[in-house]
């Protein structure tokens, strides 16, 4: 899907490189067998993958970071919004910290496993019904089939497991109207009652 890394270390910047490129390597300084030397020569030194981004997506990539302190303020403004509107609801809320400052990526918060609220899949289905974008992030992960596959099972990580059956998602984006948070917050205040 595209991205971008950022590292301090030049040995990973290097394996990260290699990587993203099947593995390939096209300098001949690092070539493995030195009478690699012609000008088409390669080597695969490793089994990697196809991460390389396109001159359009790197493109986007730069514009979008010109803005991206805004994007972060933008959504950090509506976080706090979320965290002073719903504070008194029975929802355990993300923690706002000055330092490491979030990107506001997700505003999750954790919903009582309670009959009397419904459990989540009840406000989920509620909430998606007046046409709010909740979603649900993450399920654990060692509850999914490739790594049940290797040995994981319930149990072995029980916060993760009760964060997988809490946790919703608000919508958080730095286009969120006040019209529609305020929709969101009126929305749970009214299925919490």
């Amino acid at each position: 899907e595209g991205g971008a890394v950022m590292v301090n270390d030049q040995t990973l910047a290097d394996r990260i490189r290699l990587l993203r490129s099947h593995g390939i390597t096209r300098n001949p300084d690092n070539f493995q067998i030195k009478s690699n030397v012609n000008g088409w020569c390669y080597e695969q030194q490793l089994l990697g993958f196809n991460y390389r981004m396109t001159e359009f997506q790197a493109a986007l990539g730069e514009s979008q970071l010109r803005r991206l302190d805004g994007f972060i303020q933008a959504k950090e403004r509506r976080a706090n919004i979320y965290n002073d509107a719903l504070r008194d609801l029975p929802l355990a809320l993300p923690v706002i910290t000055l330092e490491p400052r979030s990107a506001w990526h997700l505003y999750v918060v954790r919903v009582p496993d309670s009959p009397r609220y419904g459990g989540r899949s009840e406000i989920y289905n509620k909430m998606r019904t007046r046409n709010i974008g909740v979603n649900v992030h993450y399920t654990p992960i060692h509850l999914q089939p490739y790594y049940r596959s290797l040995g994981f099972s319930e149990g072995m990580f029980p916060e993760a497991e009760r964060h997988g059956v809490e946790a919703l998602s608000l919508p958080l984006y730095p286009e969120l109207s006040s019209d529609m948070q305020e929709f969101v917050v009126a929305t749970l205040r009214e299925i919490f009652q």
